[in-house]
């Protein structure tokens, strides 16, 4: 995708015009973004994903009485469906394209931006007058109408982490005035910055896409980064003085004390560029729950992963994670599942080439597997349950990169 290309989804944006005019600043309505927009699953697939353990779901509805708004987390059953008789509902399921890889083609056009920074597809299922109350994100987002329409009611107001209704399962927001409004139908998109709030408001049966992107805390960056300092201190080290002057007064804490302890924090924290960059690496691509990769029982070696690509096999990128590459210092990396893998430049294309694929075939591998380094790395991922073999057969999607053209 070019930068500076217009983009019918963004209503003739370029991603460049998007991304400086729009991007974490304020909120975009595209009339008609996605053209003849079809559901990729439909109502009943939907609510069967609320049937899986390791699928994220929840309900969230309007009951009445002293709690009229509660939340039911998944797995749901079948019981819960029928519990939702003359309630106004929302079933909302995330990690949609993390359990069904062809799914990750809604994700397509917003390839513009980041891919450590996608979160996540979610859809979200309702009747007739379902919502999740009014509300706001720290996420950007983007929301995709599926089948029947929606209100959509955004507010400016300035939110804040105490703007909640009291005694509420979920966070919503007290008192909600909308300041824009629309009505939107299949295909139409409305993109959301953090912080706006936002209030949708099913017509009739409903489903709609979200294509979300998160931004790590600071507070989980910084604790992250410290315990991997911290493990980085050996065990038995300790606070040592061993040119201490005499003490002029016995309860005093001195400067040279002082200096001492501020020398250690400063050994211990310190930093650089390149040690910055391998640490976030691994740090952004810890999977989520249930997205962990799982080894190998019996580890594969180099001939074994030969002969199964040679033969019409394939390897697949684990769907449930997110694959970065850079170069630092001398080496190239990649980073995957919160692990870093370390290769000389030379396989670069290699590494850059697995990032930017679903699945790998011989042929595309052929000249790497003339190297025993390429190889090695490749069994490695293979055992560490980050490449999957499969079939040779690849799963189908809808082509959204078609919606790349000229407005």
């Amino acid at each position: 995708m070019t930068q500076d290309k217009p983009l019918s989804f963004l209503g003739g944006l370029t991603a460049r015009e998007f991304l400086t005019e729009y991007w974490q600043k304020k909120p975009l309505f595209i009339k008609n973004a996605f053209p003849d927009f079809e559901d990729p699953i439909d109502a009943d697939e939907i609510a069967g994903l609320a049937l899986e353990p390791f699928i994220p779901s929840r309900f969230i509805f309007e009951s009445g009485g002293e709690r009229p708004w509660q939340l039911k987390m998944g797995p749901a059953v079948e019981a819960d469906f029928t519990a939702l008789k003359d309630k106004k509902w929302m079933l909302v399921i995330n990690d949609v394209e993390k359990n069904l890889p062809e799914l990750k083609a809604m994700t397509a056009p917003f390839q513009f931006i980041p891919n450590w920074r996608l979160d996540d597809l979610q859809v979200s299922l309702g009747e007739e007058g379902g919502n999740v109350g009014a509300h706001w994100d720290d996420y950007d987002v983007f929301l995709i109408q599926g089948m029947g329409k929606k209100r959509w009611q955004i507010s400016y107001a300035p939110v804040s982490e105490d703007d909640f209704v009291d005694g509420v399962d979920i966070r919503l927001i007290e008192n909600f005035k909308a300041d824009e409004e629309w009505i939107v139908e299949p295909g139409d998109m409305l993109y959301l910055p953090p912080r706006i709030g936002h209030y949708g408001v099913n017509i009739g049966r409903s489903v709609t896409w979200s294509v979300g992107f998160r931004a790590p805390k600071h507070r989980e960056m910084f604790r992250d980064f410290i315990e991997m300092q911290f493990d980085k201190i050996a065990e038995d080290a300790r606070f040592s003085d061993p040119s201490l002057p005499v003490a002029t007064e016995y309860g005093h804490l001195t400067d040279d004390a002082i200096d001492r302890v501020m020398a250690v924090l400063q050994e211990s924290l310190t930093h650089n560029r390149e040690m910055v960059s391998e640490w976030f690496g691994a740090f952004i691509t810890e999977p989520k729950m249930f997205q962990t990769p799982e080894p190998l029982d019996e580890p594969m070696d180099e001939e074994s992963l030969v002969e199964f690509l040679d033969d019409g096999g394939a390897l697949e990128v684990h769907p449930g994670i997110t694959l970065l590459h850079r170069e630092i210092n001398d080496a190239i990396y990649l980073f995957a599942a919160g692990k870093s893998y370390s290769l000389p430049k030379s396989e670069k294309a290699l590494v850059t080439y697995i990032v930017n694929s679903e699945f790998l075939e011989y042929e595309a591998l052929e000249e790497a597997l003339s190297s025993d380094v390429a190889k090695q790395f490749l069994v490695q991922l293979v055992n560490d349950g980050i490449l999957l073999c499969e079939d040779e057969e690849m799963a189908e999607g809808a082509d959204w990169d078609d919606e790349e053209d000229e407005a």
